[in-house]
């Protein structure tokens, strides 16, 4: 009896431990993620479940993916590095293609003849008013450079135009920044407001190769404060070097001090300029230089049409008195408030002539504009100058799925302007023009817009025994910069 009760539970034993082994092994097996398969009873390959699978191609697959991501911001950094030690480079540019055509009374036909030649003729025509191409860049975090060509030059000199093309270091000591080489004198909101986005085909009649300077060689300083409400500028510029000649000599060169300051005391920060009150003041101090004798100052004007005929000029021997020096000033205010914005210069040239003393040349101009579809003027306030308009909506026509057509306005913008130079102050100048502007323009999209203007011009040339005289210019503009 007791021998088959030892019997019994030695079966018992046999029994467990046989029912335990192959469950020990299993769970083992379920725990280890790394083996498809574990031995059963029999001793022959069990697959895994479906879970484990996935689970071990998913740890597969997060690993594959570290090792592709540490890979990656590796190659990141050292580009980066490598980066650094060497100067970048950004190609940038603009096309800008023109149409003009002219309606002109007898008076103004008898002045500027249809199809005359020289400065004083008229004629109808397109070009390239523009195309440029730019590399700038910065190197070392502290050093800028700009080099910019136009190939779109009117003279027959050159084939090409220099333009911003200089060297500069920032983050100075109380100085800020610091440039050299061929730039724009800072003199004028609408001057350094860049042609992609100033708001007419062209300036005033006061402002290009008038009252205000444009591109000359030099060096300037320029700064803002922390809160980028001002502005300043102050530089000294070679006033003999234009934008087709990369060099120039000569012994009685003029020279030029000039400076700009804005201000800026009101800007809606929460909009991010949809409202903004500027004002700014400039002062430019310029010794005449003479070349083979003759004193190299020039004022003149065009009509607000680049193809238009030179309409009052104040230059060269004979034309000209002694100039000993000239002093410019100017004030400039503008307000944007949502679409709506105005805009307005006035400039003075005093002349100190010798025999005569000081007489000035007053210029001017004054527009509106606003915008149809509720976008506003960009503004850049670190130069204290308006920026790229950014439409709501990029202009756009496509087929939807469901076959009809959707369409993106773009931006639209309209726009008049009074503008108007005199030199009748200068004993030997002759003439005065008076320009009412109309605009119209289609923005469509941030790089891309086209434009139209209407431009009535009145000339009076009284000392001369002229007439006065009227011309209708219709101008349209196709332009896209990058």
């Amino acid at each position: 009896m007791h021998g088959g009760k030892r019997k019994w539970g030695a079966c018992m034993l046999a029994a467990v431990a046989m029912w335990a082994a192959p469950s020990s092994v299993i769970g083992q097996t379920y725990q280890t993620n790394d083996r498809a398969y574990h031995a059963g009873d029999s001793g022959m390959a069990v697959p895994a479940s479906a879970e484990d699978q996935a689970a071990s191609d998913l740890t597969a697959r997060v690993a594959e993916l570290e090792k592709a991501v540490k890979k990656a911001s590796d190659k990141e950094a050292a580009d980066k590095k490598k980066a650094a030690g060497k100067p970048s480079v950004m190609v940038s540019g603009m096309i800008q293609t023109d149409v003009n055509m002219f309606s002109q009374d007898a008076n103004s036909k008898v002045q500027f003849p249809k199809g005359g030649t020289g400065a004083d003729g008229t004629r109808n025509g397109v070009e390239f008013r523009r195309a440029r191409i730019k590399v700038s860049g910065e190197a070392f975090d502290v050093t800028d450079y700009s080099i910019e060509v136009d190939f779109a030059t009117s003279t027959t000199t050159s084939s090409a135009a220099i333009k911003d093309t200089y060297i500069g270091m920032k983050e100075l000591p109380l100085v800020g920044n610091f440039r050299i080489g061929h730039f724009k004198e800072p003199f004028g909101l609408d001057q350094i407001t860049s042609d992609r986005f100033v708001t007419f085909l062209e300036r005033s009649v006061s402002d290009e190769g008038a009252i205000v300077p444009g591109r000359n060689w030099g060096f300037d300083f320029f700064n803002w404060s922390e809160n980028e409400r001002i502005t300043g500028a102050i530089g000294m510029f070679a006033t003999n070097m234009p934008d087709n000649q990369p060099k120039f000599q000569e012994n009685d060169g003029g020279w030029a001090t000039t400076m700009r300051m804005t201000f800026l005391p009101w800007y809606d920060e929460a909009s991010q300029g949809r409202g903004l009150l500027h004002f700014g003041a400039a002062y430019s101090y310029r010794d005449v230089g003479y070349v083979a004798g003759v004193p190299n100052l020039s004022i003149s004007a065009k009509p607000e049409a680049h193809l238009g005929p030179t309409v009052v000029t104040l230059a060269g021997a004979g034309a000209l008195p002694p100039v000993n020096s000239e002093q410019l000033f100017g004030a400039e205010a503008a307000m944007v408030y949502g679409p709506l914005s105005f805009q307005s210069e006035y400039f003075m040239d005093v002349l100190d002539i010798t025999g005569t003393g000081k007489v000035q040349v007053n210029g001017c101009y004054a527009y509106v504009s606003y915008f149809l579809t509720g976008e506003n003027r960009g503004y850049n306030r670190r130069q204290g100058c308006f920026d790229r308009v950014k439409p709501f909506e990029n202009f756009f026509r496509v087929r939807t799925g469901d076959g009809n057509i959707a369409t993106g306005l773009g931006a639209w913008e309209i726009a008049y302007r009074y503008s108007m130079l005199d030199l009748n102050p200068v004993n030997v100048a002759d003439g005065a023009v008076f320009d009412h502007t109309i605009g119209l323009n289609w923005y469509w999209n941030p790089y891309t817009r086209v434009m139209f203007n209407y431009v009535n011009s009145h000339v009076v040339r009284e000392k001369a025994g002229l007439s006065e005289s009227n011309m209708d210019i219709y101008e349209a503009r196709f332009a896209i910069d990058f």
